[in-house]
């Protein structure tokens, strides 16, 4: 369930916001996440997309700054990468040089014509979870009516409600008022479904807890026990979630 305060569409835009969502992840335990488990998995995902049927054109919806944009241009051919934030974008140019960046929205009915034909692989990234109900909906609904049957869509939620992060996250809401937002594997695929999707795989990671964004028990110890968790199993009660669906 989500708790919106206003549009997520205005959450990330205005000037300098690009630099700062950089520094605020670097040395925080998603750097590591993203470094040692979704980085290495993004990357083998996409050389699979892009051997299959020899798809060629790939779109980065929210692209941010680029840090997702850049693994997908290192297998397609073509790489678009679209976000609402002008601020995000300029960032984006400087990361990914030999991308496409468009700023749009793609709920409007007015987009640029790069953004008219169909995809063979999409990735959405740091998007579903802070996004509310209907621009959720509204944008799946606009992906896959871009996408070739069989295509993949790669995203992730990053707050997962089964995890030791999202029950926390959770009890903040009912007993503090936060407005942080959960999402549960069950909610992710529900939109997912009525948007035209079938959920092929998931992958689950940070396991372990962390304290306000630092490791809780020191980088080597976190390190080494989030490796043990996956081994054994327990990446469905991660924080960060990735899933593979594939357009009906």
């Amino acid at each position: 369930m989500t708790k919106p305060t206003d549009s997520y569409r205005k959450s990330h835009v205005g000037p300098g916001i690009g630099k700062r969502y950089d520094q605020a992840h670097a040395g925080r335990l998603d750097s590591l996440v993203w470094d040692e488990h979704v980085k290495p998995l993004l990357r083998e995902l996409l050389a699979r997309e892009a051997g299959l049927h020899s798809a060629s054109r790939y779109l980065d919806f929210a692209c941010g700054t680029g840090r997702i944009l850049k693994q997908g241009l290192a297998f397609f051919p073509e790489g678009i990468g679209v976000d609402i934030s002008i601020d995000m974008l300029t960032e984006a140019r400087a990361r990914v040089p030999g991308a496409q960046l468009i700023q749009a929205d793609v709920t409007n009915d007015s987009l640029p014509e790069q953004l008219n034909g169909m995809f063979d692989c999409v990735t959405m990234f740091r998007f579903l979870l802070n996004a509310e109900p209907e621009l959720r909906r509204s944008v799946l609904k606009w992906l896959a009516a871009h996408m070739h049957p069989g295509a993949a869509l790669i995203g992730n939620n990053h707050m997962c409600s089964a995890s030791v992060g999202g029950l926390l996250t959770h009890l903040a809401r009912t007993f503090s008022g936060s407005s942080k937002n959960v999402l549960s594997r069950k909610e992710v695929e529900s939109l997912l479904v009525q948007a035209g999707f079938r959920i092929e795989a998931w992958h689950g990671f940070r396991v372990l807890p962390s304290l306000r964004g630092k490791p809780a028990l020191g980088w080597w110890l976190q390190r080494r026990l989030e490796r043990v968790a996956l081994t054994l199993g327990l990446g469905r009660f991660g924080v960060e979630q990735v899933f593979v669906a594939r357009r009906i």
